[in-house]
């Protein structure tokens, strides 16, 4: 179990599988905005719900990488 004061933004967010999948740049009230990518970014947003668990400073969803971006809620990238 986590608490939403664990979460903040430039936190590392991993599927369960383990892969880093990008980085906090966002909170909202229900879901966190993942920064992806390099050169390239995409941000998506992931729903609070999806957050399996906080340890040791990152963010493990209950899925993996092919879930989240497979079919994923994708917003406007902003310079953050």
């Amino acid at each position: 179990m986590f608490s939403r004061s664990e979460i903040h933004k430039g936190m590392k967010v991993r599927g369960n599988d383990g892969h880093v999948l990008g980085r906090i740049v966002e909170l909202r009230q229900d879901e966190l905005i993942v920064e992806k990518g390099l050169i390239r970014r995409h941000d998506f947003a992931v729903s609070l719900a999806d957050v399996r668990e906080v340890v040791d400073g990152e963010v493990v969803l209950n899925h993996g990488r092919d879930s989240l971006f497979s079919a994923p809620r994708e917003v406007p990238h902003t310079t953050h």
